[in-house]
């Protein structure tokens, strides 16, 4: 994540030193919210913040155990003032339990919880790494009910994804996911936003290597997907 993190500010050095000009040529330009593509209106982006990763034996963990780091990178276009697209990157790492003590399901075999007195299996801390790769599709909510505006402060965008997203330690996993979440950006210049992305990504249920029942329910009725949530932090450069 740091190799990305090093490759993004230099490309939003280069983006600022190269296009100082053009871009502030853009920051005055009327744009017509009816014409079909902005000339323009490119944006990239990167955040950071907490993220969950919701598995079969989890909710077994508390809470503050189960915050871990995670990182978006984004680069994308506002196609018409209420749709746009754009190629996401998440990553970060998942704390979570499982029943096995070592093998294929990441545990590192320390004991999370045990259960002496039931004769059940102990909970065990399970730790992996994991990103995600996936095409967004983006709807300015705000700009659908109020109207286009380039100098609104505020702006509320609600997006839809499918991509891959992998496990990339010792024993890999590549599984389809599917996204959804809020974009909220708060003008800070007219070609900078601060940005609070708020994202979940759903994943087959074996994602991890470990598949479980739902409680109280027939043995046989699986959990259909995992899920990652994060909520981040970050900036947003629009040329």
């Amino acid at each position: 994540m740091k190799r990305l993190f090093y490759l993004f500010v230099s490309l939003a050095v280069l983006f600022a030193a190269t296009n100082s000009a053009s871009a502030q040529e853009a920051s005055t330009r009327k744009v017509d919210p009816k014409s079909i593509f902005f000339k323009g209106d490119f944006f990239v982006g990167i955040g950071a913040g907490p993220s969950i990763y919701h598995g079969e034996q989890d909710r077994a963990m508390k809470f503050h155990h189960r915050i871990s780091p995670a990182m978006d990178v984004y680069i994308g276009k506002w196609i018409i003032p209420c749709l746009g697209i754009r190629i996401a990157y998440s990553g970060g790492r998942a704390y979570g339990l499982t029943n096995a003590d070592s093998g294929y399901t990441y545990s590192t075999g320390e004991i999370y919880e045990e259960f002496p007195e039931s004769g059940s299996k102990a909970n065990y801390k399970q730790r992996f790494n994991y990103l995600s790769l996936r095409g967004d599709l983006m709807f300015n909510i705000t700009t659908l009910a109020l109207g286009y505006n380039p100098d609104r402060l505020y702006d509320f965008s609600f997006y839809g994804g499918l991509g891959i997203a992998k496990v990339y330690d010792e024993l890999e996993a590549s599984r389809f996911g599917l996204s959804f979440g809020i974009f909220n950006t708060f003008r800070l210049t007219k070609a900078l936003d601060a940005v609070i992305d708020v994202h979940c990504t759903a994943v087959p249920e074996d994602f991890e290597h470990e598949t479980g029942s739902r409680p109280g329910v027939d043995p046989n009725g699986l959990y259909s997907h995992d899920g990652i949530l994060t909520a981040a932090v970050g900036i947003c450069y629009n040329f």
